[in-house]
C-alpha cells in the first residue's frame, strides 16, 4: 500500500478508557465511523486503516457518516430539511463510488458497510438519544462539555477557511445536535456488541469525561464503549 513514496503504517495513539492491548483485542469486533470530510478516509490511508482493523479484529463495521452531515450542510451551505439531507447523502454516494473497489477487496466476513440513517432507526438509539437529550437539558457540566466540543468544531472549520452562513449561536446549537446524535449512535452500536471504535483522530472531550465517570445516568452503551485513536505513520519503502 502506497502513500506518495512512503509506506503507510497505522499505530495506536490512545485507548480511552485505558485498557491493555491484550484486553482490547479480546473484543473481536470493532467499528469505524467514516467522517467524510476527514482526508484520512481516502485512498491508501483508508486501505491502511481497513487492513489494520481486519488484521486485529475478526470483523469491522464501517459506518459511513453521510446523513449526519445534514447539520454541516445547514451550517456551511444554508441548505435546510430535505435539501440538506439529500446533499449529505450525495456525499456518501460519492464516497462509496470512489472507494467501492477498495471496500469490495475485503470479504463480507471481514467488513460490513452501513450508512448513517439506518443507525437512527433502532430501539437502542431511541433510548440512548432520550437519555442524552435529558442529560443535556438538566446537567450543566455535560451541556458545557458538549458545547466546548461544538466550539472546537467551529474553530477547526474556520482554521480551514470554512465560513458559516448561520450566526455563531445557531452554529453551536446545530453542532450540539450533531454531537448528541453521533454519541447516541455510538451508544447504540456499543449496546449491540460493537464496543470498540477505531478512529484516526482524538476522542471528543465530552466522551473522555464520560469514560472517567464524570456524569451520572449516561446511556448503558457508553459505559461499555472503548475508543481507539489511531495514527498514520509513513516510512520509506
Amino acid at each position: 500500500m502506497r502513500f506518495d513514496e512512503d509506506m503507510t503504517n497505522i499505530v495506536i495513539d490512545t485507548i480511552t478508557p485505558a485498557v491493555s492491548q491484550e484486553d482490547l483485542f479480546r473484543r473481536r469486533r470493532c467499528y469505524m465511523g467514516i467522517s467524510l470530510d476527514n482526508p484520512m478516509f481516502q485512498n491508501d490511508l483508508l486501505r491502511a486503516l481497513l487492513e489494520w482493523a481486519t488484521g486485529h479484529f475478526d470483523h469491522c463495521l464501517v459506518v459511513v457518516g453521510d446523513y449526519l452531515r445534514r447539520f454541516n450542510e445547514t451550517m456551511l451551505n444554508g441548505r435546510q430539511g430535505e435539501q440538506a439531507e439529500q446533499a449529505a447523502e450525495a456525499v456518501g454516494d460519492a464516497f462509496l463510488q470512489r472507494e467501492g473497489d477498495l471496500l469490495h477487496r475485503f470479504s463480507p466476513d471481514q467488513i460490513t458497510v452501513m450508512r448513517w440513517k439506518p443507525c437512527l432507526e433502532s430501539q437502542e438509539y431511541a433510548r440512548a438519544r432520550q437519555v442524552l437529550d435529558q442529560l443535556y437539558k438538566t446537567n450543566d457540566l455535560f451541556r458545557a462539555a458538549l458545547q466546548r466540543d461544538a466550539h472546537s468544531f467551529i474553530r477547526r472549520q474556520r482554521k480551514h477557511n470554512q465560513s458559516f452562513v448561520v450566526e455563531e449561536a445557531e452554529a453551536i446549537r446545530l453542532s450540539c445536535r450533531y454531537l448528541l446524535e453521533e454519541i447516541a449512535v455510538f451508544s447504540a452500536l456499543s449496546e449491540k456488541g460493537w464496543t470498540v471504535e477505531l478512529y484516526p483522530g482524538p476522542e471528543l472531550d465530552v466522551l473522555v469525561e464520560v469514560s472517567r465517570g464524570a456524569y451520572d445516568g449516561i446511556p448503558v452503551g457508553l459505559k461499555k464503549r472503548i475508543n481507539v485513536e489511531l495514527r498514520g505513520c509513513r516510512e520509506k519503502g
